[in-house]
């Protein structure tokens, strides 16, 4: 044995023994290597064809002769790719016979369908496999295995180093110019073989040919479609038919062929009724759940029909709903939830009035059937999945997927009828004279909960009835919690009907009192009625006025017992009934509400405790005073004043300077306190201009001492705010002069050193910040050339060393706006003209000492080795405007031409196909073109320069 293969026999070895992670990391990192390397083409032929070698050992060779052949084939000479396809044939048909070689024969007949598509002189290649593997009935295995991944294998051509054009005219060639050879002879193997193994190969081949002819074409050929339907009986091919069917029926999505869809609808009642008949169906939960997935695929398939012919399909949707009773795995119900969708979005227009009536009782049953599936396990113990936290987290993530069906079946059948069926099973549960378990009542309110959204406003046959049942429902816990979520998703309803307001009011304010028998306030039910005010106050903030005082006490009294995120909530509801209080009342009872929050920041002010829960307790008070403030937002600016702008500068903004500059350090603070300034110029703009001084005076010394990102988020928020037309000249000024020395500030900080993948946040923030700097002031900030080119310099840096997503994309979008001001129409809507100088002033500066050309160098870089596929698109929009945006198109050519020459083993071909194409494109401002070409030449060079082996 050769010390290569030895090598790899110990390091496979050590990979499935109990070796140490060190050591099997290190036996991972050769295998890896050497199947980049050359020398593996030799050895893995080595090893397939040594019989002394293990299946595991043979296994891997197959897999790196697969790697090599579809990653690697560029390192092979033209000469030797004749005797490669001859030793790939060979070794597939030595790996024909056992059973325990299936794995090995798979991987080489994928490394031999990449091959057929990579050697492009090989013309005859189709011919030639069948002709080889078909002229004895123990070389099937290997011809069918090959025919069913070749279609598979060529679906995609970035798993190639070829050309778009060379792939697309190699597929023609392989899969499109055979399909009637393969149908052929599939239909022949299909009527002369009894064999069980063949008929399994034969559909799983045809399951993948299926999508390469039209439809018609296979179905027409009976001896296929019969085996299809006769393997449905046989246990061991019962899948793969299901499959192939599957497939069938979604390639008869897009045909008009009415006579043939009913032929194979009529397949799929018959075999509907037999599997009835031999209690297969329901009591089989292996074929239930494939009959389901085919029973889905055709109604998925043909909606559009079933809403146009009701009557005729109606059995088909009967027995989807047949399979939503199957209680012994829900995953089985979730395959129809799409159907049910699709079909109530087509059914609700009013073209299709008729078979919204016709599936009524349909939809109506399926209510009956969710509510069944929601109802938690029945259990005499507290824990109802017996310590299975996954089955209980699945069960509860499952509950909201059956509530949007709820949502598909109210719209269909009607809020009011939809609602009654929960409503008649809580009546029965409140008659009975047994003391029923809790989740039979749960249940229905969940669902009355779901369809929430689909009930009218206007609703007044139930709602009013189940309005008054709810805050009479027996107490318990999960009872309680249930009905005020319910109450809570009805506000809309409750504030046209405000009669019904002070009963559910008081129900929800008792939630917040309830308590447990171990003196424990229920966390669930304290949750659910701080989630149901906020929806009562901002559904009916005018009827709560007169509440305030009580809404005031209950504030008090329940402030210091709930978690953070149900304050928030019972904060932001309270703020919508505070707005709408007359605005002579706005100040002082709004300070009311602010105190309890205002004295404990004072608190921490006198106290001076610098730890973690001083900041978390900040953080969290100051949230609180944003949710006020955003939403007490000033609607209208003809006031001379408005209230709620002089409590926040009279009580508010003197406490954030301090808690900045002894807290300021801690991020959360510094975000937190942040946030509140942004939240507070969006809602009272104008009105904050006697302290809009110190406001960027904070911000530019808060960025120099502490260089947090969120310095210049909020830096940009006072340019949008204070750059706009309503602001008078001088404000304006000052806002300029204020962007420019956060700009010199951000200089300075990434001059010290320091690694750009550290502060993400902080570039994000700057360029978004400059991007609205460029938007209000492009007549000021484009002519200053020294500071466009160090922001040019500094985006550079970020696109060629930082990895994040926003980052790179804030930067991406500064330079296309900014590479905008170059064309002849100024890229915002509220400039109409761009001045002649600002259109030159970019493109000069674009030319000088050819800024644009290194622009350019960067983007084509990073499309190929670096940048992720989400920034793509705008990467591609800035090359783009580059290369359109000199006058002088010859220039663009001669930059692009210099940036690709640059690239490693480049390929004059392609440079030459891309250059001419680009030539002629630019002149005729042919965008489409010039983004086509580029986007195939990137896609291409990445494929085979770029170690493809990282996309897969």
């Amino acid at each position: 044995m050769s010390d290569e293969k030895s090598r790899i026999v110990q390091a496979l070895s050590t990979m499935y023994s109990n070796a140490d992670a060190s050591v099997k990391k290190e036996a991972t990192s050769y295998l890896e290597d050497f199947q980049k390397s050359p020398l593996a083409w030799e050895t893995t032929h080595d090893i397939l064809n040594d019989s002394n070698q293990s299946v595991e050992v043979k296994l891997f060779a197959s897999q790196t002769l697969r790697s090599k052949i579809v990653y690697d084939f560029t390192q092979l000479p033209q000469s030797s790719l004749e005797e490669l396809k001859n030793s790939v044939i060979e070794m597939i048909l030595k790996y024909s016979h056992i059973s325990s070689d299936k794995l090995i024969r798979t991987q080489l007949c994928i490394s031999l369908s990449h091959l057929a598509l990579q050697y492009t002189s090989w013309h005859n290649a189709m011919h030639e496999i069948i002709n080889k593997f078909s002229n004895d009935n123990e070389k099937l295995p290997c011809l069918l295995e090959f025919l069913k991944v070749l279609p598979e294998e060529l679906s995609d051509v970035k798993k190639t180093s070829l050309t778009d054009d060379e792939f697309n005219s190699r597929t023609q060639e392989l899969i499109s110019n055979n399909v009637e050879q393969v149908v052929f002879l599939l239909s022949k193997l299909s009527e002369s073989s009894q064999n069980i193994v063949i008929n399994s190969l034969v559909l799983d081949c045809l399951n993948s040919w299926i999508k390469e002819c039209p439809i018609e074409q296979i179905l027409q050929v009976t001896s296929l479609t019969n085996l299809i339907f006769q393997s449905l009986s046989n246990d061991e091919s019962f899948d793969k038919s299901i499959e192939c069917l599957c497939t069938i029926m979604r390639e008869t999505r897009d045909i008009e062929n009415h006579e043939l869809i009913d032929a194979l609808y009529q397949k799929i009642l018959e075999l509907h009724q037999y599997m009835v008949s031999t209690n297969k169906f329901i009591d089989d939960i292996e074929i239930t759940d494939g009959l389901t997935r085919l029973y889905v695929e055709s109604g998925e398939s043909w909606h559009v029909l079933i809403a146009k012919n009701p009557q005729h399909f109606k059995p088909l949707v009967k027995i989807l709903l047949d399979c939503c009773k199957n209680d012994e795995d829900l995953d089985i119900v979730k395959y129809t939830f799409n159907f049910w969708y699709i079909l109530r979005q087509l059914i609700e227009l009013r073209n299709f009035e008729n078979s919204k009536l016709e599936f009524q009782d349909i939809y109506s049953e399926l209510i009956e059937i969710i509510i069944k599936h929601l109802t938690y396990p029945i259990s005499d113990s507290t824990d109802l999945f017996n310590g299975d936290k996954e089955q209980e987290d699945k069960f509860k993530e499952f509950r909201y997927e059956m509530g949007d069906v709820l949502k598909d079946c109210c719209a269909v059948i009607g809020g009011t009828r939809a609602l009654k069926i929960p409503f008649d099973k809580i009546q029965n549960f409140l008659n009975s004279s047994q003391q029923p378990h809790w989740q039979y009542l749960e249940a229905p309110l969940f669902s009355m909960r779901a369809m929430a959204k689909e009930v009218s406003k206007k609703e007044k046959q139930i709602l009013p009835t189940i309005m008054q049942l709810l805050i009479q429902l027996p107490e318990h816990p999960k009872v309680r919690y249930a009905a005020t979520l319910v109450l809570g998703r009805y506000t809309e309803w409750t504030s046209k009907n405000p009669e019904f307001l002070e009963p559910q009011l008081n129900y929800i304010i008792k939630g917040f009192e309830i308590e447990e028998s171990n003196n424990e306030l229920n966390k669930d039910i304290l949750i659910a009625a701080s989630h149901a005010l906020m929806f009562f106050c901002q559904d009916c903030s005018e009827l709560l006025i007169n509440y305030l005082e009580q809404l005031y006490l209950l504030y008090g009294q329940v402030h210091s017992k709930l978690d953070t995120d149900s304050i928030y909530k019972l904060v932001d509801g309270l703020a919508h009934v505070l707005q709408k209080l007359p605005i002579e009342n706005q100040y002082e009872t709004t300070k009311m509400f602010l105190n309890p929050t205002i004295i404990k920041l004072k608190e921490v002010i006198e106290k001076f405790n610098k730890s973690e829960d001083s900041n978390v307790l900040i953080a969290d008070q100051i949230e609180i005073l944003t949710i006020f403030m955003s939403i007490l937002r000033c609607k209208t600016y003809e006031a001379q004043t408005y209230p709620i702008a002089n409590l926040y500068m009279d009580e508010i903004w003197p406490i954030i300077p301090i808690l900045l500059k002894n807290y300021g350090e801690s991020l959360k603070v510094s975000e937190r306190g942040l946030k509140l300034v942004k939240s507070s110029i969006q809602s009272f703009s104008t009105y904050l201009n006697p302290i809009l001084g110190e406001i960027v005076s904070l911000l530019h010394q808060g960025f120099q001492t502490t260089p947090f990102g969120c310095y210049l988020w909020v830096s940009g928020a006072v340019i949008r705010e204070y750059g706009d037309e309503y602001t008078t000249e001088e404000v304006k000024q000052e806002i300029y002069k204020f962007g420019i020395g956060q700009s010199y500030s951000f200089f300075q900080f990434i001059n010290q050193g320091i690694n750009m993948n550290e502060i993400p946040d902080v570039i994000e923030d700057y360029f978004r910040m400059m991007s609205d700097l460029l938007m209000y002031f492009p007549f000021k900030l484009i002519p200053e050339s020294d500071l466009l080119k160090s922001v040019k310099e500094s985006s550079l840096i970020v696109l060629q060393q930082v990895d994040e997503f926003e980052p790179l994309v804030s930067t991406l979008h500064f330079l296309i706006d900014l590479v905008s001001w170059g064309f002849d129409n100024p890229p915002v809507s509220f400039f109409e003209e761009n001045p002649i100088f600002i259109k030159e002033t970019v493109q000069k500066f674009l030319i000088f000492e050819n800024q644009g050309c290194e622009i350019l160098k960067v983007l084509i870089h990073g499309s190929i080795f670096k940048f992720p596929n989400d920034i793509q698109i705008d990467a591609n929009d800035l090359l783009i405007k580059l290369l359109t945006v000199i006058p002088d198109s010859t220039l663009s050519v001669e930059w692009l031409t210099s940036v690709i020459k640059l690239l490693p083993n480049v390929n004059e071909r392609e440079i030459t196909k891309l250059i001419k194409v680009i030539q002629v494109a630019i002149p005729n401002k042919d965008t489409k073109r010039i983004r086509t070409s580029l986007k195939d030449f990137i896609n291409w060079y990445s494929r085979k320069n770029v170690n493809p082996r990282l996309e897969h």
